[in-house]
């Protein structure tokens, strides 16, 4: 990965944030249709909801200020979101409390939103903790799975929660420093397979999500057996055990501990990595958000995913309601 690193406070908007807008935003994207695709809005620590089920111009404002581009911003604004994701993908830390969910579900009520849980790989301990939040969902909410083993307790002990299928389990090679598509063999999403397609009826998962490769084609989005959600405008390209963000306050070999001190350090500090390197440039604007690194789509990757959203090949759109 490139270097060196900048730390900057989140959710303030980046110095090259007028840059990356300019080259991150498609000159044109096809309209989204009015009906067959929705918007689910993610964020960690819910708040002032109801922006979200604000006018066009509102979500407009609110969509340009958290990804820093005008033209997407333009393109998701016509559709109110229909579904609030809490929790983390990629840490247990981020997990909500049992009563920090059971406040999030009564305001996302009262916004018009259902809620859907997202849940990281998973030790035996945090399943225990799972089974807490688990039981506070209604029947039929989702619950998005980047584990196996979370998909079968779900199956085994709450058979009335929906398991979707998690980007994490969409084995994908995301490499930012690729710059031409001849270094960048296609990378299928793999639930086309017949193994995987007995695998997530075996499992009772009903939906998929996926990032969009790095060179996407409409071929990207072939062969998907089930209803797909893509995200944007950001993919995540890799994570682990150890947070860069929580180590940062301390010293010696705690510094990389697997299991630091965390206080919820990420919430509040990103890291931009430098496209510039000897030699070479990185294609792709890459963050470093906790454990987990994330490179932001390109103009091209946009104006694809809306042709396929134009020609209904995706049922939602799923997009960060908090700055990254």
């Amino acid at each position: 990965m490139s270097a060196p690193l900048g730390f900057l406070r989140r959710p303030s908007a980046p110095a090259s944030a007028s840059v990356a807008a300019s080259t991150a935003s498609p000159p044109s994207l096809a309209a989204l249709p009015a009906t067959g695709v929705a918007i689910a809005v993610a964020m960690v620590r819910p708040r002032a909801l109801e922006r979200l089920g604000a006018d066009t111009p509102a979500r407009a404002a609110f969509w340009s200020a958290t990804l820093y581009d005008e033209a997407l911003a333009a393109w998701l604004a016509p559709l109110r979101p229909t579904r609030l994701r809490v929790g983390s993908e990629f840490c247990e830390r981020l997990l909500p409390e049992p009563a920090q969910l059971a406040r999030t579900l009564a305001e996302a009520s009262v916004a018009g939103l259902e809620v859907c849980l997202l849940t990281p790989v998973a030790s035996p301990e945090v399943l225990r903790a799972l089974d807490a939040l688990f039981a506070l969902l209604p029947p039929g909410a989702e619950v998005v799975v980047n584990d196996w083993g979370v998909a079968l307790r779900l199956r085994e002990r709450h058979p009335l929660l929906q398991a979707v299928a998690g980007r994490i389990l969409c084995r994908m090679l995301k490499d930012p420093r690729l710059g031409n598509p001849q270094y960048a063999p296609p990378a299928a999403h793999g639930f086309a397979s017949p193994w995987t397609r007995r695998l997530l009826a075996r499992l009772g998962i009903a939906r998929v999500e996926i990032d969009l490769p790095l060179f996407a084609s409409a071929d990207s989005f072939a062969g998907v057996p089930l209803p797909l959600g893509v995200h944007l405008p950001f993919a995540f390209v890799a994570k682990g055990r150890m947070c860069r963000t929580a180590g940062l306050a301390r010293e010696g070999p705690e510094r990389f501990a697997a299991r630091p001190f965390c206080r919820h350090e990420c919430l509040g500090l990103a890291a931009r990595t430098e496209r510039t390197r000897d030699g070479t440039h990185d294609a792709w604007e890459t963050l470093h958000v906790g454990n987990t690194v994330f490179c932001r789509h390109s103009a091209a990757n946009l104006a694809t995913l809306a042709s396929a959203v134009a020609a209904g090949r995706v049922a939602r759109l799923i997009v960060p309601g908090e700055t990254l």
